[in-house]
């Protein structure tokens, strides 16, 4: 079973002035050990900071914690559906040296019990509890909360958002807790402390949920933004009582005037608040600032929003090529949307270092620098969406003296093996309209058989259709839940009429040499077809050359054969050269050459009656094929003829073995390959 980690990015910088309700949620994790645990009972005592909680807060009658949250994770709910009770949660003034907890046996000594009774999440987010007993702090304290479940009951399926260590130490053990079948007061330490929410709740009070922008672009006309108008209280507002402002520094500036809510407010519930018309065609960075005014409102440090718009620059023709490599300051990539929330899943797109999952067996790593974007088709949902996309892009029109300019974008992106059913997928997609409405131009598949190991293919996508428009690009992931796939090195570039359109590039393996073909349908003063090679896919060297047939308006056939390919991996492009020496390249080709055999499940998880092995070997043998539950019991062996240079096919019968997991293991004379395989 796969374990799901749900991506959240947001567009907008959102900063709230709130005293009366404080969120410790640094060193953000999670874990299913904590809030309820996973096992009959469950014990959690837990130090924050004064720091954290906020110095003056909840330090009155008048301002006392009156509600507790927790945060629930996403994707792990459901399993339970019972209330769990009783639930007790306790808190106690912590002196202001005391940050650790140390292992040793819990006590309720000098607590409060500020709750007892049920604990029901049903759904994923903030779950939120009113205490039976408010509790006041002691200012300058830390503030120690005890959890107590001893209701003898299992409670799988919770997952709950952690705030590892503390805000000066993510490594602190500020937790200790017992989890376990049978009654305990004994504790091991911990640094997944809950993530946590305290509250005072005014009677009357208004806040602010946050700011609704426009997608990202260029703006070319007048805008309009939203403002999350919240109820914090504990009573309804009243249509029209309560008002908002709304100013816009920096690149651009706007003021409102006062907008007053149109329909009553109950607690807990919000109103959009329009503002229609703003001027954000400045490029740079907006800060937004609104301001609520309510009668009798309880808490004025929860009445201003803080937040950021940003506004796109246009980048000029002038400027390409431009290369985003996503190691710099993300120069044309740098803007996140999720274009299908029909699922609620959110967005996908992150940037990344190396990464591997459970299912997969090898690393993908950056073709260049520390870092690339992924798209987290592994955790999203089938049918999610997500875009990524960039600043506003000028293309040429007409460059004198060349005909119309061809305006290209290139990437690599990444394939693989694993789950290749399911065919996630990275689209092109052109926005002629500020990011209104886009067009796919191309689309590419993460599964190829070929990629043996996570490997990196580079692609070119000719967007000379757009070519005097201003633009944005958006790469475009959809998810099928199969495997996460990655991009990296986007470059825009444009040049000069189009020297050859070529038709096709393949490369073939034919025994132990390399067979490239190409073919075009015009050629306009080519001079040469340079073919080089690479063993990473980063560093060509030229290994041959062809003359140009320069057939402007036939068809032409090129072949070359590399004789002497590289043991491994081999990535072949052509180096285009026209009569005054202009260069253009085609895409990438990779093969997987002997040296080293290897095998891939062709169709894993498995849902046939066999099972598709592709091995490739270095020498021609028989080899043994055996398959073994996870406890080592053999439920299959069998043997199949191999030879050197050839990808060999064999289909295992798998029809008896029960659904589940299995380790498929192929023995040669010198080499022991084992791949891990779902049978459903």
């Amino acid at each position: 079973m796969r374990k799901i980690y749900f991506l959240l990015v947001t567009l907008i910088t959102v900063v709230v002035a709130n005293a009366q309700t404080v969120d410790i949620t640094v060193n953000p994790g999670t874990s299913g050990n904590i809030v309820v645990g996973q096992d009959v009972y469950h014990i959690d005592e837990m130090i924050y900071l004064n720091s954290e909680v906020g110095a003056s807060n909840f330090t009155s009658a008048g301002t006392q914690i009156q509600q507790v949250g927790f945060y629930a994770t996403e994707g792990y709910l459901g399993d339970t559906t019972a209330p769990i009770t009783p639930y007790k949660i306790y808190m106690k003034n912590v002196a202001s040296g005391t940050t650790t907890m140390a292992a040793g046996n819990y006590s309720t000594t000098g607590y409060t019990l500020v709750y007892n009774g049920a604990f029901n999440p049903t759904q994923s987010g903030w779950y939120t509890l009113p205490l039976t007993t408010p509790f006041t702090r002691t200012a300058n304290s830390n503030l120690g909360v005890l959890i107590v479940r001893n209701n003898g009951a299992a409670n799988p399926g919770y997952v709950f958002n952690a705030s590892v260590g503390n805000a000066n130490n993510s490594a602190a053990s500020t937790l200790r807790r017992y989890n376990g079948a049978t009654q305990s007061v004994a504790c091991t330490t911990s640094i997944y402390r809950p993530a946590i929410r305290l509250r005072h709740v005014y009677a009357v009070d208004a806040g602010f949920g946050g700011l609704i922008n426009p997608t990202s672009s260029c703006y070319g006309s007048p805008q309009d933004l939203g403002v999350v108008l919240t109820n914090d209280g504990s009573s309804t507002i009243a249509a029209g009582a309560a008002s908002v402002v709304l100013k816009v520094r920096g690149a651009n500036t706007y003021t409102s005037s006062a907008t007053a809510n149109t329909a009553a407010i109950a607690p807990g519930g919000y109103e959009i608040i329009p503002f229609t018309g703003i001027n954000l065609n400045n490029p740079g960075t907006n800060y937004d600032t609104a301001l609520v005014t309510l009668s009798g409102d309880g808490s004025r440090l929860n009445d201003t929003l803080k937040a950021t718009t940003p506004t796109s620059r246009v980048i000029n023709y002038s400027e390409f090529p431009m290369l985003e490599s996503a190691d710099d300051s993300l120069p044309i990539f740098r803007y996140l949307q999720e274009s299908d929330a029909s699922d609620g899943s959110g967005q996908f797109w992150s940037l990344s270092g190396n990464y591997a999952n459970t299912d997969q067996l090898d690393t993908l790593y950056p073709l260049s620098g520390a870092r690339f974007f992924i798209y987290y088709a592994y955790n999203a949902p089938a049918g999610n969406i997500s875009r990524l996309y960039s600043r506003c892009l000028m293309l040429p029109g007409t460059l004198a003296p060349n005909p119309a300019p061809v305006s290209t974008v290139s990437f690599w992106m990444s394939h693989d093996t694993v789950y290749n059913q399911y065919l996630d997928s990275l689209y092109l997609t052109v926005s002629t309209d500020k990011g209104a409405t886009w067009t796919r131009v191309a689309g590419f598949q993460r599964p190829d058989l070929a990629a043996l190991a996570p490997s990196w293919t580079q692609e070119f996508v000719d967007i000379s259709a757009y070519n005097g428009q201003i633009i944005q690009l958006g790469l475009e992931g959809v998810s099928q839940y199969g495997n996460s796939f990655g991009v990296d090195d986007i470059e825009v570039s444009y040049s000069g009429a189009a020297p050859v359109t070529l038709l096709n590039f393949d490369a073939k393996r034919n025994g132990t040499a390399n067979n490239l073909f190409w073919n075009t349908s015009s050629e306009i003063n080519v001079n040469k077809y340079v073919i080089e090679r690479s063993a990473d896919g980063k560093n060509f060297k030229q290994i041959g050359e062809t003359k140009s047939n320069n057939n402007a308006n036939a068809e032409s056939n090129y072949s070359f054969k590399d004789v002497a390919p590289i043991k491994g991996y081999n990535y072949y492009r052509l180096r285009i050269v026209d009569n005054n020496n202009t260069i253009t390249y085609s895409a990438v080709r990779v093969i997987r050459n002997v040296g080293q055999a290897d095998m891939v499940v062709a169709n894993n998880p498995v849902v046939t009656p066999s099972m598709k092995l592709i091995i490739d070997a270095d020498r021609t043998e028989r080899a043994t094929v055996t398959i073994s539950d996870l406890r080592g019991t053999k439920v299959y062996t069998g043997s199949v003829n191999v030879s050197a240079g050839v990808s060999t096919t064999a289909e295992v019968p798998v029809a008896t073995l029960a659904k589940g997991t299995y380790i498929v293991t192929l023995q040669l004379n010198d080499q022991t390959i084992v791949k891990k395989v779902t049978k459903q």
